[in-house]
């Protein structure tokens, strides 16, 4: 794709204010969309991106999320940028199949912790599970997001660029002073990348540094295989929800747009299913028998 169309799309989509992580994603899959077919997209049409379309189903052999995305980017591509919608007329998407939500139980969490690497990447699991963070968000956290005053944390790095706040708790405060005294970073970054030398980076750690340090505790720790660092988010949502807070309350603290994504987990808290009383009982009805 010409660099000038890359950058109008990177402007329009800007303007439509989507996330710097999604643009990349958009413009990497348009950029994917034209390479295959070696034509400008300007000459192309419904059938190349049908045709498209199901090489990533049947060739590559992605799954029908990863199309959709794919299909979004190209969607962009031409209703906005180059205000063709005609094209995407008619053009029916595959239905994502429901993943199925693996959370780890209490003990899980607590041995996955106790199984961290070190000190340092065991706050970062604590913070991870006590906030209901992702790996962007927990590895971008800076020292000014701990509001210990209020007894939350600041969320500047959501997804979709969107703030929020979140619990802090005074457990996960004094973990966080305790890695602060240890480490002393410098930057202002909590958790900030390391250079080869060892030494402290001017950015935060990579997420799939996050990723590897659950993976590392997991395996340590004998967890069950599919376990995921976003897994420690589905446990915050899941075990408060057990708890017994509310389920609207669990969904600002997870920046949920969608109630919906938030009920995802009440197919999961067994335990609070298990202890909810019928109203049966409450009527006082003498048995028959």
């Amino acid at each position: 794709m010409a660099s000038l169309l890359r950058d109008r799309m990177r402007d329009d989509m800007e303007l439509a204010g989507l996330a710097e992580s999604t643009r990349e994603v958009y413009v990497r899959n348009a950029v994917a969309y034209v390479n295959h077919f070696c034509r400008p997209p300007g000459r192309m049409g419904r059938e190349e991106v049908r045709s498209f379309l199901l090489h990533l189903m049947r060739v590559k052999g992605y799954a029908a999320a990863t199309v959709i995305v794919y299909a979004a980017a190209i969607r962009f591509l031409y209703v906005v940028t180059l205000r063709r919608p005609e094209v995407l007329v008619g053009i029916r998407l595959p239905r994502p199949k429901r993943r199925n939500i693996m959370v780890p139980t209490r003990d899980e969490v607590r041995r996955v912790l106790d199984a961290a690497h070190n000190d340092f990447h065991h706050t970062l699991l604590l913070a991870s599970y006590a906030s209901g963070l992702r790996r962007m968000e927990v590895t971008a956290l800076r020292v000014e997001d701990i509001d210990s005053a209020s007894n939350l944390l600041h969320v500047r790095q959501g997804k979709g660029d969107k703030p929020r706040v979140t619990v802090l708790g005074p457990a996960l405060l004094d973990a966080l002073r305790a890695h602060w005294r240890r480490y002393s970073p410098p930057h202002g970054w909590l958790f900030p990348a390391r250079a080869p030398s060892r030494r402290f980076e001017d950015r935060p750690m990579p997420r799939n540094s996050a990723s590897w340090a659950f993976s590392k505790a997991a395996k340590r720790a004998g967890l069950r295989p599919g376990l995921t660092h976003h897994g420690l988010r589905h446990a915050f949502a899941t075990h408060l929800l057990e708890d017994g807070v509310d389920i609207r309350t669990i969904q600002i603290l997870l920046g949920h747009v969608r109630l919906e994504t938030t009920a995802q987990y009440a197919h999961v808290a067994t335990r609070l299913i298990q202890q909810t009383p019928s109203p049966l009982e409450v009527l006082g009805l003498d048995s028959r028998s």
